[in-house]
């Protein structure tokens, strides 16, 4: 396929500000399958550009890989995949995959797992010197050697220092976080309900393999809901994105029903609504690390005028309107 350079450069700018459609998505694909030995090929583009190439390579690769014969396990197809877009771009050579010797089936890779309790948050550095905190219930997975393919079950806040050539992927529930250097938050502890990412610093790409991926920047947020397989995307305010890291509770405008979540989390208890109307209100506060649970409930419910009680010998509490019967 014949393409100039000045219209390769405008499809991966469009793909970067997340305007580029399937079309010219697929005119960079069908460029791809027809690419010609050039070692000082990608010299030319920025290093924005470099990224966008790389990680519509790593899909194009991912896809072929999963399509080919024999199956191996879904953990080695997703490395494997990740090392040729790696030698892609160091070499600028075209069609590793046709030369690349596939894994043995069975074959395994040493991987690393690291979980926290319902006691505390954990900071982790990994083998690229990237940073992770691990909020309270959660657990990432990762090859010891490299470190740059996450799976994430619960939440995690990341600090992903930049390597050229060697995208960060992060895999939560079903939805692919492709990165190659910032600073974003994950939020996956209902994968099959909906996923949380905002990004604080930098560009991410997210998306799955039945989308397109969508391109995110500093102080935007996307929610995947899994039953819909829709995504959402806003802009916010992401300075108190990564709070929670330094063990405090931030929330802005956000419905009660979910607050109580992340305190059941945070403190192990249980909470329970009295009724619909008091689990949707919408609730601002913040609080400061080690404040004890039922100051921060009380603080809560003083909002609104709601009341709450505990049920006896339990960690499980009630909230309720202070005009309705203490059942």
């Amino acid at each position: 396929m014949d393409m100039n350079n000045t219209r390769l450069k405008e499809l991966l700018d469009k793909y970067l500000d997340g305007t580029a459609t399937e079309v010219e998505i697929s005119e960079v694909d069908n460029w791809y399958r027809s690419f010609e030995n050039d070692p000082a090929f990608t010299a030319q583009f920025s290093p924005e550009q470099r990224a966008a190439l790389e990680q519509l390579i790593f899909l194009r690769i991912s896809r072929q890989v999963d399509a080919a014969e024999p199956r191996v396990s879904y953990r080695s197809v997703r490395w494997w995949a990740a090392a040729a877009a790696v030698a892609l771009l160091i070499t600028a050579g075209a069609f590793f995959l046709t030369h690349k010797q596939p894994l043995q089936p069975g074959k395994t890779i040493a991987s690393v797992t690291e979980q926290t309790t319902k006691k505390g948050i954990k900071k982790i550095s990994l083998p690229d010197s990237s940073i992770v905190w691990l909020n309270i219930d959660s657990k990432i997975r990762y090859e010891e050697a490299k470190g740059r393919e996450i799976w994430l079950d619960g939440e995690a806040y990341f600090e992903v220092a930049p390597k050229q050539g060697a995208p960060f992927l992060v895999h939560a529930g079903t939805l692919n976080i492709n990165v190659l250097g910032t600073s974003f938050n994950i939020d996956a502890y209902t994968p099959d309900a909906k996923v949380t990412v905002t990004v604080a610093s930098g560009k991410v790409a997210v998306g799955n393999d039945q989308r397109s991926h969508t391109t995110l920047v500093a102080n935007q947020q996307a929610i995947y809901h899994a039953a819909k397989d829709q995504l959402e995307t806003n802009d916010i305010a992401a300075a108190d994105i990564s709070a929670w890291t330094q063990g405090q509770l931030i929330f802005k405008k956000a419905l009660f029903r979910d607050i109580a979540q992340k305190l059941e989390r945070r403190y192990d208890v249980r909470i329970l609504f009295a009724s619909e109307q008091i689990a949707n209100s919408l609730l601002t506060a913040r609080f400061d690390a080690n404040v004890p649970f039922k100051n921060v409930l009380g603080m809560l419910c003083d909002i609104y005028g709601f009341s709450y009680r505990q049920t006896p010998g339990k960690n499980e509490y009630l909230v309720y309107k202070k005009s309705q019967p203490n059942k």
